[in-house]
């Protein structure tokens, strides 16, 4: 039972990856989830396809039972169990969600963490004295430039680029597609990466392969993955002295506020971010309007908070 139950999950990450194309980072969190609650149906001796609401209250409660599972967490668990039992239903092998009629946690949105405009300059300042650290340091300024998503960017191909009209075409989620614009600055360290990215495929025979139209290359000729940009931006973290997380996400986070501080207007932002939903976009206000009143607070005679006698 157990072979079979991982038979039908692994069918089920095959189609959100290969049919639905979701991101590499979210196939993982489903691998992840859906690990776990194979774990929970082994216990049990329970088919995958036998479990009732029961069954799947029952694995919420010890979720919920487990004090370092934070509600976040448990409500993607929720949403993914969610999701491959849908799948399934499609298929004709249940007649039922058993997780249809649980509901989740109570939301709540935690605000963005953004890296200030100092901190930006220098991220965007780093040394570059190798093919590596110009690979490194193109990557940092397009994700601030653009505002794209980790997965957009490394899914991103040379052919993408329009250097002439300083855009890229971009793949979001559900595969719609938008352009992004690239600033002066960041056009010509693009244009000098490509240069050496070339002659670097070629020293590492990977000039023919599918991977060589990739825009973002590793150290070995292929695509750069998502684990290599995250060691690449703790490696940098360090290397930089920063005091907080150091992440793709934050440079997006960052590209959104600084955006709308600058009076752009958020349909604009919500364009070059590819949000499908205005409503995702508003968690950026709500950034801006803690700094300006961070900012009143600091500044105002009387808004200033006191702090003692």
């Amino acid at each position: 039972m157990e072979a079979t139950n991982s038979v039908q999950v692994e069918s089920y990450l095959g189609y959100i990856q290969d049919i639905r194309r979701l991101s590499e980072f979210t196939v993982i969190c489903y691998r992840h989830d859906l690990t776990q609650f194979l774990s929970f149906l082994q216990k049990r001796d329970l088919d995958i396809f036998e479990v009732t609401a029961m069954d799947a209250r029952r694995f919420i409660a010890e979720l919920l039972g487990n004090r370092n599972m934070k509600s976040p967490t448990v409500n993607r668990m929720l949403s993914t169990l969610r999701g491959f039992y849908r799948y399934a239903m499609r298929q004709g092998a249940i007649s039922m969600n058993p997780f249809s009629r649980i509901e989740g946690s109570p939301r709540y949105r935690r605000l963005p963490s953004v890296l200030s405009r100092r901190q930006i300059v220098s991220i965007l300042s780093v040394p570059v004295s190798t093919f590596t650290d110009l690979r490194n340091s193109v990557m940092f300024h397009l994700f601030y430039a653009t505002g794209c998503r980790l997965s957009e960017l490394l899914n991103a191909n040379v052919e993408d680029l329009e250097l002439d009209q300083e855009r890229m075409l971009v793949r979001g989620k559900g595969n719609r597609q938008r352009y992004v614009f690239i600033n002066v600055p960041t056009r010509a360290l693009v244009v000098r990466y490509l240069e050496q990215r070339q002659q670097f495929l070629l020293e590492k025979g990977t000039s023919g392969e599918e991977d060589s139209h990739a825009l973002l290359v590793g150290n070995r000729g292929r695509r750069l993955s998502a684990s290599s940009v995250h060691s690449i931006f703790e490696k940098y973290r360090l290397k930089l002295g920063l005091q907080t997380r150091f992440t793709p996400h934050m440079l997006r986070h960052s590209f959104a506020t600084h955006m709308l501080d600058n009076e752009s207007g958020i349909r604009i932002v919500q364009q070059l971010l590819g949000h499908a939903s205005i409503s995702t976009t508003q968690i950026y206000t709500h950034v801006s309007q803690e700094r300006l009143r961070a900012v009143y607070e600091k500044s105002h005679p009387h808004g200033r908070k006191k702090h003692g006698n």
